[in-house]
């Protein structure tokens, strides 16, 4: 083999014509000078089209290729700038490399899927490069993967939509998942119905009539979206949430439980100074707040995984606090109507929201009038088998991708990195 072919398969790229290879003495690297083929030069960096040749610009300059063994290595060429109808005056494309970057094509996508694989200090340390060159880096493949793809909106079916916070809660992002190839299709900075609106405003009027159920929480800002985009696809909502939903209602119904139990005992006649006698009981109504206080992880575990203890507990609830046992109740009927088929489950609800209904306890006939107006949408998530399950799993990716890159300061470099590592746009290692 010839050393031109062996360079031109070491950049990975037949358009390029060999003119020197060379050791430069300041950096210990290997040079290899060369230029574009003739058909290539003079094409606009931007849109790759021919132009008129203007000036050679700034001279020679080089681009950082991959290491050869344990040296690194640069391609160096004259880049001229020519004038293009559509850009003006433009630096010249060069087939080894992007646009606008000192680093080959070759050596970004190396980076790219060293990133989505492991930690950027790893990545960093490893191809030697600054440790913001490689989100830079990676938001360049992006770019480009994402215009070399156009399938990303095509057949969508099942789709799940929802928020997802980083840094430390105070921010949120959207994201949509396609259930049926369970990958990331779109994400977004922000939250509400102005961003979800993008979304739906980049689908075609037949992608969007090709969406026949969106599972999400159910908040409103997504219905009304789904409502107005897509009025054949029907909305399902996350049986997760809807316990998510009781089991808070509960967790507050402790709260004043305890609050009044607390209140009771301080409000108790205190013990006299001195040895308590025989038999007598040191300040029941503290023992009884505390013990209520006590109860929230026992309240909020499934009956079949509590302990022996647990239970005991549980029992003493159904004397001390009949009301917070009734709610307890409630939130198990409701986790266990939602367990019915798709056959069972209208009635189910039905008879849960009748019992809600005289429960005399007001924050759960608030939950029966939130899960009415929510009906349909979770029938429809039994009906079809839909939950969010999928998209819960790929927002702790995406919270695992943000917390081993140490957060992100560019929204765009993290957004970039979330598509790579959880979309159908993957990265691939250059030759293979």
């Amino acid at each position: 083999m010839r050393t031109k072919e062996i360079i031109q398969s070491f950049v990975g790229t037949s358009k390029i014509v060999l003119k020197d290879v060379y050791t430069d003495a300041e950096t210990n690297a290997i040079v290899i000078k060369a230029r574009p083929t003739k058909i290539e030069q003079c094409r606009c960096g931007l849109c790759h089209r021919k132009g008129k040749y203007y000036d050679k610009g700034q001279g020679e300059r080089r681009w950082r290729a991959l290491d050869i063994g344990s040296q690194m290595a640069y391609i160096e060429a004259t880049v001229e700038r020519v004038r293009c109808k559509k850009h003006g005056v433009v630096t010249a494309a060069v087939p080894w490399a992007r646009h606008d970057t000192w680093f080959c094509r070759s050596f970004e996508d190396t980076l790219a899927w060293l990133t989505v694989q492991t930690s950027h200090s790893v990545v960093s340390e490893f191809m030697r490069v600054d440790w913001h060159t490689v989100d830079r880096a990676c938001k360049r493949v992006y770019d480009d993967l994402e215009a070399a793809s156009s399938c990303r909106f095509d057949r969508l079916v099942n789709i799940g939509i929802d928020e997802t916070s980083y840094k430390k809660g105070h921010k949120y992002i959207t994201v949509v998942v396609n259930h049926d190839t369970n990958s990331v299709v779109w994400c977004s900075k922000g939250f509400g119905k102005t961003v979800l609106t993008q979304f739906f405003e980049r689908l075609t009027p037949e992608q969007r009539a090709s969406i026949r159920c969106v599972s999400a929480d159910g908040a409103r800002r997504i219905a009304e979206c789904v409502e107005e985009f897509c009025p054949n696809a029907e909305r399902c909502v996350d049986p997760f949430h809807v316990v998510a939903w009781a089991t808070e209602v509960l967790d507050k119904e402790r709260r004043r439980a305890w609050a009044e139990a607390n209140a009771t005992a301080k409000a108790a006649q205190k013990r006299k100074p001195g040895r308590p006698v025989k038999g007598d009981v040191v300040n029941p109504e503290k023992k009884d707040a505390r013990a209520l206080k006590n109860l929230r992880y026992v309240l909020l575990k499934n009956p079949e995984n509590l302990s022996a203890n647990q239970k005991d507990q549980l029992k003493f609830l159904t004397k001390a606090n009949p009301r917070l046992y009734r709610a307890y109740l409630l939130k198990e009927g409701l986790r266990l109507a939602l367990k019915a088929g798709s056959d069972e489950i209208s009635e189910a609800l039905t008879k849960w929201m009748g019992w809600a209904q005289r429960c005399r306890i007001p924050a759960f006939r608030e939950l029966r009038l939130k899960i009415k107006r929510h009906f349909k949408a979770i029938v429809a998530a039994a009906t079809h088998g839909l939950s969010n399950a999928r998209i819960e799993a790929t927002n702790n990716k995406i919270k695992l991708i943000i917390r081993r890159a140490y957060g992100f300061r560019n929204m765009d470099n993290m957004i970039a990195m979330i598509m790579l590592s959880c979309s159908s746009v993957h990265p691939s290692l250059p030759g293979r």
